[in-house]
């Protein structure tokens, strides 16, 4: 069966983030290996599904971060590791949206454990009030600090290829900025499996640095 490739115009954005590429291609394309209308349809379903996970992220005001800090005593000035039922909370959170695969699920859980432990041994350090050693000062949800209004009604998708049950592609609102991102197939249903925001090692520990 051959293949074929779809395109789209690109949304242009007004502001830009991390990932920032210095030329901006005039189409998106999707290479597959699927009949025409199936190709259409799961291009058509995962620009949805990656338009209702941006617009809950930015309007759901139930959501919950599953990252927060603990100190071993309230006068400390470092925190020494991560909330873990808080974490938990957020992963059910997660799930109960529908839009995320067990996949990234499963990674959120770990980015969680692995900040939790390298702060519990000095190998990260978090002062109050500050970025802690594994992180930049970015969304990892979309890598920017900066976006357009409503960007999620913007979003199109480019390099879309699919494997079955799989896709990976990257989502951009124009202004040459993209961000990668895989779904999978859970019970025929598309949903998020990676963000690359959070990908372990998106995090910068090796700028993590023991505090006296």
């Amino acid at each position: 069966m051959q293949g074929i490739v779809l395109l789209a115009n690109c949304t242009n954005g007004n502001k830009t983030g991390k990932n920032v590429q210095s030329k901006k291609p005039d189409s998106v394309g999707v290479a597959i290996n699927l009949p025409i209308s199936k190709a259409n349809d799961d291009s058509i379903q995962l620009t949805k599904l990656v338009r209702a996970m941006y617009k809950w992220h930015e309007t759901d005001t139930t959501r919950a971060g599953g990252f927060s800090p603990v100190k071993k005593n309230p006068r400390d000035t470092f925190y020494s590791g991560i909330d873990l039922n808080a974490n938990n909370n957020a992963v059910t959170k997660l799930q109960a949206t529908g839009l995320f695969a067990n996949d990234f699920l499963d990674d959120y859980r770990k980015i969680a454990e692995r900040m939790d432990k390298e702060l519990h041994d000095g190998s990260s350090s978090w002062a109050e009030g500050e970025l802690p050693s594994f992180e930049d000062d970015v969304d990892e949800w979309c890598n920017c600090q900066d976006y357009p209004d409503n960007y999620w009604e913007k979003l199109t998708l480019t390099n879309i290829r699919l494997n079955k049950s799989e896709a990976t592609f990257k989502w951009t609102w124009g202004d040459g900025f993209y961000y990668k991102t895989k779904a999978k197939k859970e019970n025929n249903v598309w949903k998020i499996s990676y963000l690359e925001g959070f990908d372990m090692s998106y995090y910068n520990w090796e700028r993590a640095t023991k505090h006296q």
